[in-house]
């Protein structure tokens, strides 16, 4: 199969006793277990979302599939399939990457969030991240902290352990259009292997992360709508 990259407003997405039942009993529970009912209805756009798409992939009822948590708390199909997946959400929009390539990440942000990542940076961003980032246009640098903060979050879920992961132990520079990542020996990695795709739905900023050997075509994402 080649890589996926789907996603659903939650804000479009109708609430009802079919999506409901496509969760598993341990779901729901988790799912009144939020007390915002926007969090709660994110959970269940989420979840749906996730099963939908896996379902699909899969050729098989979304409601009969099953997950585990990894080491690191990274959900997994169980038992292991020939599929892999990893999701994100933030206001206003979720999105699932499906792939047959463990090694996949996917983050999005509202670009609204600019100047609050921007105070965070020196906190969150590696020297030379902070370096160029510094060396933008003012008007620029904002917009370069959420597409900064994506990218980390993609390649930091695509390696699948989390904050394990010292943020300044890697950095993400940009030659031209082309995103290039330079990592600490400490961490175990080659960035030149890892490839990173960066896309706008409205306004929000998605980032995706791939590691391992793939042809061009195999790690373009067309965005595709949840229907």
């Amino acid at each position: 199969m080649r890589t996926q990259l789907w996603w659903v407003n939650p804000e479009t997405f109708a609430s009802s006793p079919a999506a409901l039942g496509l969760l598993s009993e341990q779901e729901r529970a988790q799912h009144q277990r939020f007390i915002p009912p926007q969090k709660r209805h994110e959970y269940l756009a989420t979840r749906v979302l996730v099963r939908t798409v896996l379902g699909r992939a899969l050729g098989v009822a979304p409601q009969s599939l099953q997950f585990v948590n990894n080491a690191w708390g990274r959900p997994e199909l169980l038992p292991l399939a020939p599929i892999h997946f990893n999701v994100s959400h933030t206001d206003g929009l979720v999105v699932c990457l499906v792939a047959p390539n463990p090694e996949i990440g996917v983050d999005t942000e509202r670009l609204v969030r600019g100047p609050e990542l921007l105070a965070l940076a020196p906190h969150v961003f590696a020297p030379q991240e902070l370096s160029d980032l510094n060396e933008l246009p003012a008007c620029e640098q904002a917009q370069r902290a959420v597409l900064l903060w994506t990218l980390k979050e993609s390649y930091i879920k695509a390696r699948g352990m989390g904050l394990t992961l010292a943020l300044n132990g890697f950095a993400f520079r940009f030659d031209a259009d082309q995103v290039r990542l330079e990592v600490s020996p400490a961490l175990g990695d080659d960035g030149a292997r890892w490839h990173f795709q960066t896309q706008m739905l409205g306004q929000h900023c998605i980032s995706t992360a791939w590691g391992g050997d793939f042809a061009k075509s195999e790690i373009y994402c067309q965005l595709t709508e949840l229907a």
